[in-house]
């Protein structure tokens, strides 16, 4: 799982136009709910008494979840990205420069550390720096630079800090509606500053789990096996280096990986297209090669992942509800929304970038190759209960689940005492769900009501 969600596609041609869509879609919610109350719901505990929906895909700061390789792009332009020195006087920060660790919660982190070394090493004039985005890539750049002395301005569109770490206390108990995980503690650098803030970190056991087909409310057959069809098929293909002109679905083919059964559909969707937010024919074969790891567990944060943001920004002169329209170098300053600074480091997600939010003077290589990236699509919806009447494993699949949406679920007691679930749904799935939160909330639950009770 990536950026600590877990893991951006157009609307598949499988059911074209909107009205068959809607047609498909309400016709599978309906037989899910009909299988579920056939097998005898307990109005008392079966219903929910809150839900939580994500949409980081209309989020107009965020356009959706984390960034990955398109189809064509080779690993190399996040190197670019993060080497560009903008106009002598600019600087990129955020989990899409990543190199070693992109499209991860440590990833940004360690690129708003390195933009500020950038910006010290070869801006060494720089005395005042301005940074664009209050996400964590942000706030770090900003504390680095502080710590060496420079004054420095973050500018945040927002009312908030934080970018895609978002908790929502609503249901009573703090819900990560983004980035929820730490990946790998061993040497992670998120670990310590996690605990700086006071929170906590509990450990995710993935074998832990339990898969059932929607349809039948039993066990799932074939799962484990397809996993590990599928996750050997994907080191084979990562080994050597695939070409970048290739898409994951095409050098996973050539291993003999065809996703036929209910359950190689669903270990598509949990293994890989979650995983990257983003649909195996849309994805850049490279995503499988480029990166690395920390070893480890990988933990849940409890307590609240937004008092890591609010620590990071404590003491640091940030201005929120402060959109920048353009950064621009003029002459020996750097001009961002009306705020001068000697340097600037923008922080915002490259799918901002993309769309000229704000506007920056890019060279035609760092242009390049911030259009060979995409931003994949990861969503979630949490639901609350009376009690807790599902299993008690950490993790459920539902196989069969209405194009593969709210195909695995986290159970969140152990962490949050309550009785709160919360399901994933990744790539063109996640862009294909009803434009309405109850009617999300209403097919999710119907999803796991009728593989788990």
């Amino acid at each position: 799982m990536r950026a600590g969600q877990h893991g951006g596609a157009p609307v598949p041609a499988a059911y074209p136009g909107d009205v068959q869509r809607r047609q498909f879609l309400g016709g599978a919610l309906a037989a899910v709910a009909l299988s579920a109350c056939s097998r005898g719901a307990n109005p008392q505990t079966d219903t929910y008494t809150g839900s939580l929906v994500t949409r980081w895909d209309t989020d107009p700061w965020a356009r959706g979840s984390y960034s990955a390789l398109s189809v064509g792009a080779p690993w190399s332009v996040r190197q670019t990205l993060a080497d560009a020195l903008i106009g002598d006087r600019i600087v990129l920060a955020g989990e899409y420069v990543a190199t070693d660790y992109p499209a991860t919660v440590h990833g940004a982190y360690l690129s708003g550390q390195r933009a500020a070394q950038a910006v010290l090493a070869q801006v060494p004039d720089a005395q005042k720096v301005v940074v664009v985005g209050a996400g964590l890539a942000g706030l770090r750049a900003a504390e680095v630079l502080t710590d060496a002395g420079r004054e420095v301005v973050v500018l945040e569109a927002q009312n908030r800090v934080g970018g895609r770490i978002r908790t929502d206390y609503s249901l009573g108990v703090p819900a990560e509606m983004g980035a929820a995980w730490i990946h790998g503690v061993v040497d992670n650098p998120m670990v310590a500053v996690v605990e700086r803030a006071g929170l906590s970190l509990v450990p995710t056991d993935w074998d832990d789990a339990e898969a059932n087909d929607v349809r039948t409310g039993t066990a799932a057959p074939g799962v484990a096996q397809a996993d590990k069809q599928l996750l050997a098929a994907m080191r084979r293909a990562s080994r050597p280096k695939p070409a970048a002109a290739d898409s994951v679905a095409e050098v996973l083919a050539a291993q003999g990986w065809t996703p036929a059964t209910p359950a190689q559909q669903l270990a598509q969707m949990t293994e890989l297209t979650m995983e990257y937010g983003v649909d195996p024919d849309r994805l850049g074969a490279q995503a499988l090669w480029e990166g690395n790891y920390y070893r480890g567990k990988h933990k849940l944060v409890q307590g609240g992942f937004e008092k890591v943001p609010q620590m990071l920004a404590s003491g640091l002169d940030v201005r929120l509800s402060t959109p920048v329209d353009s950064v621009a170098v003029e002459g020996r300053s750097v001009n961002a929304g009306g705020v001068t600074a000697d340097a600037a480091i923008i922080a915002v997600p490259a799918s901002m970038l993309q769309a000229g939010s704000p506007t920056v003077d890019l060279p035609a290589r760092v242009r390049t190759a911030l259009d060979l990236l995409i931003t994949g699509n990861l969503e979630k919806v949490f639901l609350r209960y009376p009690d807790q009447w599902w299993p008690n494993v950490q993790i459920m699949q539902a196989m069969n689940s209405p194009a593969q949406r709210w195909s695995e679920w986290y159970n969140l007691v152990g962490l949050t005492g309550a009785p709160v679930t919360f399901g994933f749904s990744g790539g063109a799935a996640a862009l294909e769900r009803d434009r309405d939160d109850a009617m999300v909330a209403q097919e999710a639950a119907a999803v796991i009501q009728a593989a788990f009770r």
